[in-house]
């Protein structure tokens, strides 16, 4: 059996369900025994929230590390770290990690 991949803050991944590239902007624990499950910031900048491990396995494909650190507080601050271009460069560097994948990913927002 294939063990998934543990994703952490920072990771780029492609959403599928809406051909779009996201970031990884906190893990969260679920319970004991459990895996931790991920929130997602698209990069037109949607949040889309909470994926269990499994939601995650099944919806989101990982696609590389792209040196973001960032602390989540809450989602006005997501927001507005977001407006303030704090992800631009992870993003560019995600867009790059996906174009390795699939060419089409470079020109998404």
């Amino acid at each position: 059996m294939i063990t998934p991949p543990s994703l952490r803050i920072g990771d780029a991944v492609l959403y599928p369900r809406e051909r779009a590239v996201g970031l990884i902007y906190e893990v969260y624990e679920r319970g004991s025994g459990e895996r931790p499950g991920v929130q997602v910031l698209l990069s037109n900048g949607r949040d889309l929230s909470g994926f269990s491990a499994e939601e995650a396995d099944q919806f989101l494909q990982p696609v590389g590390h792209t040196g973001l650190a960032y602390e989540f507080r809450d989602v006005g601050q997501l927001h507005a770290d977001f407006q303030r271009g704090l992800f631009a460069p992870a993003f560019a560097t995600a867009r790059l990690l996906a174009g390795f994948r699939d060419i089409d990913y470079l020109n998404t927002h």
